[in-house]
């Protein structure tokens, strides 16, 4: 994977583009939530380690009213594997530890089986000025409880299905393997000097991701059917209904004594186009061939990294991307490409940076491409001189998709023709650890050109290199 620093692209990297709710990287209630990198330790036998990391996820239905979640789990490759419904009444709340689920445990996280009757000193109406402004209306009734929902027959709940457990965790360790790299035409044009992701892995730990979406009735579909995306009101599955807040907590206990969380992603639905805006690149339509009305994720991504022995500390970017760059090949099927599926930039923290603009670096005794250190859809990678070129042991890191990259005076290294034209978008996420402490962060979106793209904006504001995220003042042709 080709790393560039060319001084000639001096990025324009000041202010913040004024985005509206639509299209923003914001936490709002949204109609999908996605939780971009789930993991879960594993034993010497293949089992969930109970004294391992684990990850907890929460959904929680700001509404009033009940809703069904649909909830699909997708391996490293964006392959679907496993799917399950979960009805939450208004105001509820589903934390699941993933650890249960690939244990087949349904039942340790399960929604309740039967309405819940309030009793004294509980109500199940909450504070007249609460969220639905139940006073201020002239008085709603009171929450809808699951057995609102009449869509769904028998199920959920799941219950124990620890039968299951096995083929669940077959599923989702299929894709965790080594991988070989192509070398972008030439095996053996890689860089020595630095290790390739996904060389070396293996079914421990089990990572993967998970989507969710507010639906109108129970299926048994996956996001990648057609059927799916019906919005017919009374017969169709998916729904505009932005309702849904989400969070993830990675947990790993002592010895390691670790804890980050982060926000879910946020992924906002309308079916109404802003006056003169184009249509839109949405998430999940690389997936089908339809219109989901999803908002679409960033281009290019920010975040603060730190490795120092001295200190103790050190870092790992989760990236999340709706692309993967395996089985692509050129020389060996089923291997990663190594043709250039992103940049990326590294400054420290007296702006020094380096620069790779030939192969061998000039001056520096190492030779041959970059390997591709995000080969799949959801990957956590150290950030250290073992995977990338840092100038310091601080400083930031810029990563930029393809379609953030200049359309003139720049040499696109993305030379695998299966890979031109995607529409990339993702997500990262940045761990910070200090000793047996840790942290986590999002990183800051620098653009989001399927948004703010060539043609969509003021000329001079296209979200490439360049131009990224950058804002005069002006506006916008449609914004």
């Amino acid at each position: 994977m080709k790393k560039v620093i060319i001084l000639s692209l001096a990025l324009a990297l000041v202010g913040g583009m004024a985005y509206a709710n639509w299209c923003a990287r914001d936490n709002v209630p949204a109609a999908t939530l996605l939780f971009p990198y789930i993991t879960v330790d594993t034993d010497l036998a293949g089992l969930p380690d109970p004294t391992g990391q684990t990850t907890l996820t929460g959904i929680t239905n700001v509404s009033s009213n009940a809703v069904i979640v649909h909830i699909t789990v997708w391996d490293i490759l964006s392959v679907p594997q496993v799917d399950f419904d979960e009805i939450l009444s208004g105001y509820d709340v589903l934390q699941i530890n993933w650890r249960d689920f690939l244990n087949g445990r349904f039942d340790m996280f399960d929604t309740a089986a039967t309405a819940f009757t309030a009793a004294s000193p509980y109500t199940f109406d909450p504070f007249e000025f609460g969220p639905d402004g139940r006073a201020q209306l002239g008085g709603l009734t009171a929450p809808q409880n699951r057995t609102a929902i009449t869509t769904c027959g028998t199920v959920p709940p799941y219950g124990n299905r620890s039968d299951l457990a096995a083929q669940i965790r077959l599923l989702l360790t299929g894709a965790l393997k080594a991988y070989t790299h192509d070398g972008c035409t030439a095996p053996g044009a890689l860089r020595t000097d630095l290790a390739k992701y996904g060389a070396t892995l293996t079914a421990s730990p089990i990572f993967f991701y998970v989507t969710v979406d507010v639906v109108q009735r129970c299926n048994l579909l996956f996001p990648n059917a057609v059927a799916y995306w019906d919005f017919a009101p009374t017969t169709g599955i998916a729904t505009y209904n932005n309702v849904l807040i989400g969070d993830t907590i990675y947990v790993k206990p002592a010895p390691a004594n670790l804890s980050e969380m982060f926000p879910a992603v946020h992924i906002e639905a309308s079916n109404v186009q802003a006056t003169g805006e184009p249509a839109l690149v949405s998430f999940y339509e690389e997936k089908v061939a339809v219109e989901t009305n999803r908002e679409p994720l960033g281009t290019a991504f920010a975040f603060r990294y730190g490795n120092s022995v001295a200190d103790n500390t050190t870092s790992n970017v989760i990236l999340w991307k709706n692309f993967n760059e395996v089985g692509v090949p050129i020389t060996t099927a089923g291997s990663i490409s190594d043709c250039g599926a992103y940049l990326y930039y590294a400054w420290d923290n007296d702006e020094r940076s380096l620069s790779r603009v030939t192969a061998p670096i000039s001056g520096l005794p190492t030779g041959g491409n970059d390997p591709n250190q995000f080969p799949f859809e959801t990957q956590k990678v150290p950030v250290n001189n073992s995977y990338f070129d840092l100038p310091g042991t601080y400083g930031w890191m810029l990563i930029v998709l393809p379609p953030s990259y200049p359309v003139t005076g720049f040499v696109d290294p993305t030379t695998n023709a299966t890979l031109l034209g995607r529409n990339y978008m993702g997500w990262a996420g940045m761990q910070f650890v200090y000793g047996t402490y840790s942290a986590g962060i999002e990183a800051a979106t620098m653009a989001n050109y399927h948004c703010f793209g060539a043609g969509q904006v003021t000329t001079g504001f296209e979200q490439q290199l360049r131009s990224l995220n950058t804002y005069n003042g002006s506006l916008i042709t449609y914004r």
